[in-house]
């Protein structure tokens, strides 16, 4: 059974937990493409590693 999309998490709440040190990234993953799909989990996280990115190099973008 998929999530709901508006309960599913933002791209900025994803990237709080990828910039957290004990965060289980491939179980994340996993979660999120059996509760949304492959794909629109693939596009969540592509913009979550893209926020985290830019918090770690000081990017304001």
């Amino acid at each position: 059974m998929t999530r709901p999309a508006a309960l599913a998490p933002t791209p900025e709440q994803l990237a709080d937990l990828l910039l957290t040190p004990d965060v289980n990234e491939p179980a994340m993953v996993s979660e999120l493409a059996a509760e949304l799909g492959a794909r629109p989990a693939r596009r969540l996280l592509a913009a979550a590693h893209g926020i985290a990115a830019n918090r770690l190099w000081g990017d304001p973008a």
